[in-house]
């Protein structure tokens, strides 16, 4: 499935809305999407980190991990380079 190009705003967008309504996230915040270089058949992009309490942001990591697996597969952000 070809996957849709989006700018890395758009993406974070996406993951902060998630994040809102995800009460084990409560102070967890998302590092800017960036884009990286392609490696085999996955996205071109890269959620780079987190900020917060480190107990909870392993807890949001856990809980967000197949919204964000959902969007790697679906989109790409243009390329850079």
């Amino acid at each position: 499935m070809a996957r849709s190009v989006v700018t890395p705003k758009v993406l974070d967008e996406l993951i902060r809305a998630k994040l809102s309504g995800e009460p084990l996230c409560k102070g967890v915040k998302p590092l800017p999407v960036a884009w990286r270089k392609r490696n085999g058949d996955g996205c071109n992009w890269v959620l780079p980190g987190w900020t917060g309490d480190s107990a909870a942001v392993l807890a949001c990591t856990e809980r967000l991990r197949p919204y964000l697996a959902t969007l790697r597969q679906q989109f790409d952000v243009p390329e850079e380079g």
